[in-house]
């Protein structure tokens, strides 16, 4: 018999910086351009300061609405021919948002990048914004979002933000809206939103991939050459919390076979001087298989397929969240060790080895996360949204290599809140309601027909 060869050990960490950049201001408007050479795909794309947190109050959702009605009819073309006419070209149409952004553009070959940076320009500044497409749009998303709420993981993340937040917070609701808001969304509320938000003041085009013979002066002419007026509306986001101490929300659905765990609490803000300590101890906690979370509810225990823990860290704000789906049997005593592995990290931190493997792995994935042209042009994106440096990339890696164990605890104790848990458990009540009780997570709130 073969004796197996001994397992690997990793290397050190290769030397590694995010591609270099160059910032122009173009017809007065902000031009980020990267050059990577070989590239036969590149990325125009506009960043703009549009994202879910500056909605208006009434209007949760609308930023999405915005994004996704910008294809559907521009400068003289229909939705199909907007269609043609990028297909023509090899490209690929791109729209989003999030939290904190709004984002539209092309990934199309490089020969063909001014063409679609005119499109892009038609899409932003020309769309049509027609009745008809807005109601099919409005449409088209209320009934995705009908089928997303359909999945009980997406039901304990609405109920927890809802539990978190005050009910006047943007925090409260979904970033993408939920039906409700959407349904009352009216034509004259999507327009008014574009045309606060979608102005040169607050977008970025972003140009990515092998820019020889390129001309990135005449693509920032494209999109921002005439574009007149200012953006308004942009205000921080109310982040205020609902309340403090423990508590717990049960989303009942008789007859589940699953629950459907989500233990979390406010977090703060992206920019926080302990961001690369505080992340990279949730990556301890729940964030690789290795986690504190996912051995203890799959691989001891066996409860889960997987459980998993970290921090969502917006411009203004941030939650908390642990999870895991389990059988129903065992709701009591798999949340309870949920419970218990994030107060044991809490209170005792994590150990030398689990920082080494954290820090391994994280700056190890790193180079990966942007060895293609489009996560490039998304983290040209994020520096431009968050306002961080030029070599904000290099910065977080090296600070990952150079983290301590002191640092990881210290935010360990800071970061966790365990006295303001707020417990979500989706499934059917009737199985675990008489013994949630004995887990001490605060009173207790059932849903009984939805959120």
């Amino acid at each position: 018999m073969t004796k197996a060869a001994p397992r690997p050990e990793p290397g050190a960490p290769r030397n590694w910086r995010f591609p270099a950049f160059e910032r122009r201001t173009v017809a007065g408007g902000r031009v980020m351009a990267a050059h990577l050479p070989g590239r036969p795909l590149a990325v125009a794309s506009l960043v703009v300061d549009a994202g879910a947190a500056l909605e208006p109050r009434g209007n949760e959702g609308v930023a999405e609405i915005v994004a996704r009605s910008m294809s559907e009819g521009a400068a003289g073309r229909d939705a199909y021919e907007f269609g043609v006419a990028g297909e023509q070209l090899g490209a690929s149409w791109r729209a989003s948002t999030d939290w904190d952004s709004l984002r539209v553009g092309f990934e199309a070959p490089v020969s063909e990048i001014a063409a679609a940076t005119a499109l892009l320009a038609d899409a932003v500044r020309r769309a049509d914004f027609a009745d008809d497409a807005l109601d099919r749009v409005l449409d088209e998303r209320i009934d995705e979002i009908g089928i997303e709420r359909s999945q009980p993981a997406v039901l304990a993340g609405e109920a927890l933000a809802a539990a978190v937040f005050s009910a006047a917070s943007r925090y409260a609701a979904p970033d993408g809206g939920d039906p409700s808001s959407l349904d009352a969304l009216g034509r004259e509320d999507i327009r008014r939103y574009r045309d606060a938000r979608l102005r040169k003041d607050s977008a970025t085009l972003v140009v990515a991939g092998d820019l020889d013979g390129v001309d990135i002066e005449a693509l920032g002419a494209t999109i921002f050459d005439g574009w007149e007026g200012k953006a308004s509306g942009g205000a921080a986001p109310d982040v205020a919390l609902r309340a403090s101490g423990r508590r717990t929300v049960i989303v009942d659905r008789p007859g589940s076979v699953q629950s459907i765990l989500m233990v979390g609490h406010e977090g703060p803000p992206r920019a926080i001087d302990d961001y690369v300590a505080m992340s990279t101890m949730a990556l301890v906690l729940g964030g690789m298989f290795s986690s504190r979370l996912n051995m203890k509810l799959r691989e001891e225990k066996g409860y889960a397929y997987g459980a998993f823990g970290g921090f969502d860290t917006r411009k203004h704000g941030g939650v908390f969240a642990a999870r895991a789906a389990v059988q129903s049997e065992v709701t009591i005593p798999a949340l309870a060790d949920l419970v218990a592995e994030i107060e044991r990290v809490h209170q005792e931190g994590v150990t030398s080895e689990e920082l080494e493997q954290a820090r391994a792995y994280r700056a190890g994935v790193f180079p990966v996360n942007f060895a293609g042209v489009m996560p490039v042009a998304s983290g040209l994106g994020d520096i431009a949204i968050q306002g961080f440096a030029d070599d904000h990339f290099d910065v977080l890696r090296s600070r990952i290599l150079d983290v301590t164990l002191d640092e990881l605890n210290a935010a360990a104790h800071e970061r966790l809140h365990p006295d303001d848990f707020v417990t979500v458990i989706v499934g059917d009540a009737a199985g675990f309601v008489d013994d949630l009780p004995s887990l001490g997570l605060g009173s207790v709130e059932i849903v009984r027909d939805g959120l």
